[in-house]
């Protein structure tokens, strides 16, 4: 009787835990949607009017002048999407997941289900969750990654396709990494899309030497007109430091100068995400936040990582 009891108060404790648990990793998950609701060190002015014209950065202005621009900037919400969805990511931390806005204008098949929806993303990895929840709602899904084992064709579950191929400036059937690359109107072209709206787009891509592709992409974006047939555009920017090296804060100032620029022809932020997970996990300090990681930005070697939502006030069918 008594070893009952005992077994029966372990069980208790044990459960008890399970539950805080729940509850912890719940609240994190939380936290991490909630980007605009008191972030430390976060921006807290207020969006500029529609025809606001952007100062673009140069090369006088500072280190830290560049990045005290930047980081402003993407705190900023300049459009209220008042019917979105946090979707996808691992269960533990949402690490992952990205926001989707619903209103008719910049998700019109929720309306209507017969629409033609295609949504692009770069940079999957092993996670298509974000992916998967995205073709369970009608759209056509394809996903890129030149890094993964996985065969080239590869079609889930959910519908999702997969191509053994990734973003570039350029295309190349090989480059020095071994990867096959493309420009992102090359895949509507090989693909069939040519006449289609890019739904959603999304960039969660990272380069061999630090950074990623998403300047490159925002780079064909606005020099080719891509930006005109897109309706949503969400990405990991990744900001490297120290930005008292010349080529990372050239970089910085490129990053800000495109987000303006894209911001100039009718895109607008509606939600940005502080991806401080891995540095939680491995500081094991669940309260850490991006803004711990800026005085390293200026002469030590942090990164700042943020996974940026936009919608394209203006989308327009696209003959390429």
């Amino acid at each position: 009787m008594v070893r009952m009891l005992i077994n029966k108060e372990r069980l208790f404790q044990v459960l008890f835990l399970a539950v805080i648990i729940l509850l912890g990793i719940t609240f994190t998950c939380n936290r991490e949607v909630s980007t605009y609701e008191r972030n430390e060190g976060a921006s807290s002015q207020r969006a500029p009017s529609n025809n606001f014209q952007f100062k673009k950065l140069t090369k006088r202005d500072s280190a830290e002048e560049s990045l005290e621009t930047i980081w402003n900037y993407v705190y900023q919400r300049q459009y209220n999407c008042k019917d979105h969805e946090y979707l996808g990511g691992r269960p533990l931390d949402r690490d992952g997941a990205y926001d989707l806005c619903l209103e008719d204008k910049f998700w019109p098949i929720k309306k209507n289900p017969d629409s033609k929806c295609t949504m692009y993303s770069f940079g999957v990895g092993n996670d298509f969750t974000f992916d998967d929840e995205i073709a369970n709602k009608g759209c056509d899904v394809h996903s890129f990654d030149p890094t993964t084992k996985l065969k080239d064709g590869f079609k889930r579950d959910s519908g999702v396709v997969f191509h053994l191929l990734g973003v570039s400036n350029e295309d190349n059937d090989k480059d020095s990494n071994g990867w096959k690359m493309r420009t992102i109107r090359t895949i509507k072209k090989e693909l069939g899309h040519s006449d289609r709206i890019i739904d959603y787009l999304k960039v969660d891509t990272d380069a061999p030497g630090g950074g990623g592709f998403e300047d490159m992409v925002m780079e064909e974006m606005l020099e080719t007109g891509l930006y005109k047939c897109i309706r949503q555009f969400a990405m990991e920017i990744h900001l490297i430091g120290p930005l008292t090296n010349p080529t990372l804060l050239d970089r910085c100032q490129r990053l800000y100068n495109q987000l303006t620029s894209l911001y100039d022809v009718g895109y607008r932020i509606y939600n940005t995400t502080d991806n401080v997970r891995a540095i939680r996990f491995i500081n094991k300090d669940p309260s850490y936040s991006q803004a711990k990681s800026k005085p390293g930005m200026l002469r030590g070697g942090a990164a700042i990582l943020w996974e940026v939502a936009m919608v394209n006030l203006n989308p327009e069918k696209c003959d390429f």
